[in-house]
């Protein structure tokens, strides 16, 4: 029979480990960007035509509108540099930096692949799944307009 002090032990160690086992099974979601964070890439195509790609471009975009309070702010930024060579190996290394004017949202990434004579365009939700969620707590209120037509 087991003395009280080794039930409240096997209770506690059993609590852990279903804690443990619980945890891992949630999906971790990714910290949000901030501006000035730098969000990294590596881009790599498979298949027979894969060594034809000769340069990527990549883009992060909003795909709804940008809230009222931060009127004027980019719905979208860009690799730095805006098309990126293969590294040796033959993958692409691809580095954005959120920028101070970025609106707060999710935003989805886009690869263009330049080929020797076209363009591929690759796409979050369809060729892969990547999104980022962006944080940026500034805020811009437009001024109001008012337009009068004139005799």
């Amino acid at each position: 029979m087991l003395k009280p002090a080794q039930v409240v032990l096997c209770i506690t160690i059993t609590t852990i480990l279903s804690a443990l086992s619980f945890s891992q099974a949630q999906e971790a979601k990714p910290l949000p960007r901030h501006p000035g964070n730098v969000i990294k890439y590596q881009i790599k195509f498979d298949g027979p035509n894969a060594d034809k790609v000769k340069r990527v471009n990549a883009v992060l975009e909003l795909r709804v509108a940008v809230k009222k309070d931060q009127a004027g702010f980019d719905p979208q930024f860009s690799s730095k540099p805006e098309w990126i060579d293969p590294s040796p190996s033959g993958t692409f290394l691809v580095e954005m930096t959120v920028p101070p004017r970025a609106a707060t949202g999710e935003y989805h990434l886009r690869i263009t692949a330049q080929l020797d004579h076209t363009n591929l365009g690759y796409t979050d939700g369809q060729d892969f799944n990547i999104t980022v969620n962006v944080v940026n707590p500034a805020t811009f209120d437009a001024p109001t307009i008012t337009v009068n037509p004139l005799p």
